[in-house]
């Protein structure tokens, strides 16, 4: 008799043959809440051949009610002593979530306020933080009443250089210790210069990565952390949460995997969908060093690398040249530039009373059927009731979609 066993939600399940149907059944209990559950299936045959295959199965749970006024605040805090200066209700706004071309956020108010530039903002929509910002400037014509605010992304409050220190901690304890290390050192505790220190601010380490890799933009042995710390994000999904703890404002820095959307764009909140692809591969990565010569990494088929540019399995596509100071990093530097190998920003649509966070990953069923795995790059909000996403890279099978082009 054929065996067929399903791991569904951390629970194992034996399905049984229904010779009614010709279909093995199995009765599973759902979990307390919806979204999307990776499921294993195990299948032995007869001859005692095992087939394992990986399935997502989403689960639909009764959504709370919810009144949505879709009224928006703001909350201006003092970037000296993060005091509150103010509640100003706004109408007019764009607001652009996207770390990974520091986008602007536009405000327009109609109030004059004492807020002032580096002041930090907290946008608030329908009693839900969807921003933590900056002020970057505010602009005012002669002498009107409005008022524009230009705002960059929290994380912007760490867009300066600073000396390269206690690097090792990467590797020893994690990246997300070496980054709490280094905004302690220069931004709550500098020992060399106390006037500069934001006394207010609090960064926790939630998880502990390490890697076997160095800060890639330094120069004479100094770096811009706000640009090192998008990098963790986009390369190993360092997350950065804001919250206010205790008067403070506690920043985790966390290595995130956010619970996966399932996002079917036949349904009637989806809106201005948007779907183009490339397919240009990178598959040979040659990594120059400043004095221990150079490496090379080569991608084979079954999604592996190897050092042997020989390899029989080596697939054919675009040849790229990196540099880093230390061989130690080499590898590392070469691994990173084959995860860029995925489908670029090209992926978008519009959806109705519906906020995820950026990094939320997603699986996208196309109108053609077509399941999709990505994750929300950029966000867009305005004054309307949709939310403008943006899909990042695209995490596909890039390497079978070439073998079955050449077959």
């Amino acid at each position: 008799m054929n065996d067929v066993q399903v791991n569904f939600n951390n629970q194992q399940y034996l399905a049984t043959y229904n010779e009614q149907t010709g279909y093995y059944e199995v009765e599973i209990t759902a979990p307390s809440e919806g979204g999307i559950y990776n499921t294993d299936v195990l299948f032995t045959d007869l001859l005692g051949v095992t087939t394992q295959e990986n399935i997502d199965i989403q689960v639909l749970a009764k959504e709370k009610i919810k009144i949505d006024t879709n009224k928006v605040f703001m909350y201006i805090f003092d970037y000296k002593d993060l005091k509150l200066k103010d509640i100003i209700e706004i109408a007019d706004y764009e607001i652009n979530i996207d770390e990974e071309t520091n986008a602007n956020s536009i405000l327009k108010i109609l109030k004059n306020t004492n807020a002032k530039s580096k002041d930090i903002v907290a946008i608030k929509k329908n009693n839900t933080i969807v921003f933590w910002g900056i002020v970057d400037n505010i602009q005012n014509e002669d002498g009107k009443e409005l008022y524009e605010f230009t705002l960059k992304y929290i994380t912007n409050l760490f867009n300066q250089t600073v000396e390269l220190k206690n690097e090792s901690l990467i590797r020893t304890n994690g990246i997300e210790d070496f980054l709490v290390k280094t905004i302690t050192d220069n931004f709550i505790n500098n020992t060399e210069d106390s006037f500069l220190n934001k006394n207010y601010l609090e960064v926790i380490a939630e998880t502990h990565t390490k890697l076997e890799k160095s800060v890639d933009n330094v120069n004479n042995n100094i770096y811009n952390l706000h640009t090192w710390m998008t990098n963790c994000t986009q390369n190993y999904n360092i997350n950065y949460n804001i919250s206010i703890v205790n008067k403070k404002l506690r920043i985790t820095v966390k290595k995130e995997e956010l619970k996966k959307e399932l996002i079917d764009m036949y349904a009637y909140s989806i809106s201005n969908y948007t779907e183009v692809f490339e397919t240009d591969l990178v598959t040979k990565v040659k990594v120059l060093t400043k004095e221990e010569g150079s490496y090379v990494l080569v991608l084979l088929n079954d999604r592996t690398t190897s050092e042997d540019i020989n390899n029989m399995n080596r697939v054919d596509g675009e040849t790229k040249i990196v540099y880093t100071e230390k061989m130690e990093d080499a590898k590392q530097t070469a691994l990173d530039e084959f995860k860029q190998n995925s489908y670029k920003h090209m992926i978008s649509f519009n959806m109705l009373n519906k906020y995820m966070p950026v990094g939320t990953p997603i699986a996208v069923k196309t109108k053609k059927s077509v399941i999709l795995d990505t994750y929300i790059s950029a966000i867009k909000i305005t004054q309307k009731h949709v939310y403008e996403y943006t899909c990042g890279n695209m995490r596909v099978k890039f390497i079978d979609k070439l073998l079955k082009e050449r077959k």
